[in-house]
């Protein structure tokens, strides 16, 4: 059975440690089945960043839509560093949905995606 592949990418390419700053991350999804699907990610970030820039969110869901076979389709997101955000590379959870005609979960992807946060000095 065919799945999703997944694409990321960062823009700018990584997070200012020790400030307040944010990148925002883009997911592009093809559709590698022979079956269309509902699709929607799910992003986790790990403690020290955040999806909102006022608060700490850890996990948050973007609707893709119906994606057709053969079909790409993209999805941004924003992650915010915060003042004790320190310089590493954080690991990012991207779990990937597709809803089949009667709303079932029919396909579930899996990707981890590595974020830099270095100092700026």
């Amino acid at each position: 059975m065919a799945g999703f592949d997944i694409s990321t990418a960062f823009h700018p390419l990584r997070l200012t440690a020790y400030s307040r700053s944010d990148v925002e991350l883009k997911l592009e999804i093809e559709n590698e089945d022979e079956e269309p699907y509902w699709t929607e990610c799910v992003v986790e970030v790990p403690d020290v960043l955040s999806l909102v820039p006022d608060r700490d969110v850890r996990k948050g869901k973007i609707r893709v839509g119906i994606i057709a076979p053969g079909e790409v389709m993209s999805g941004k997101c924003k992650i915010y560093a915060t003042a004790r955000t320190y310089p590493e590379i954080y690991v990012l959870k991207i779990t990937v949905f597709g809803y089949s005609r009667d709303g079932g979960i029919s396909l579930r992807e899996e990707k981890r995606v590595d974020l830099r946060c270095e100092r700026i000095t």
